[in-house]
């Protein structure tokens, strides 16, 4: 695997928090649209089942992310772990 230079990095890091943080608000977003919709019936227009397809749509998108965000960290979790374990 090519490894990428620091700034290089930082700035892959930067731009996938950014991503994620984004989708984590619309998920936050669409779980008080599914309680809304669930009370009401719809949210923004969207029937409770609609909503419930998106939210997990953006869960699987969430789960990617993390699995990429978790990924560029490995070295940081190592160092994490090891200090779990003195």
């Amino acid at each position: 695997m090519m490894r990428m230079n620091p700034t290089q990095k930082v700035k892959t890091k930067a731009v996938l928090s950014t991503i994620l943080l984004a989708v984590y608000v619309g998920a936050l977003i669409l779980t008080a649209g599914q309680f809304i919709a669930t009370k009401s019936g719809s949210f923004l227009g969207m029937r409770q089942l609609d909503v419930l397809k998106l939210k997990a749509r953006y869960g699987l998108i969430m789960l990617a992310l993390i699995a990429v965000h978790l990924t560029l960290n490995l070295d940081l979790l190592k160092n994490e772990l090891k200090a779990l374990g003195r």
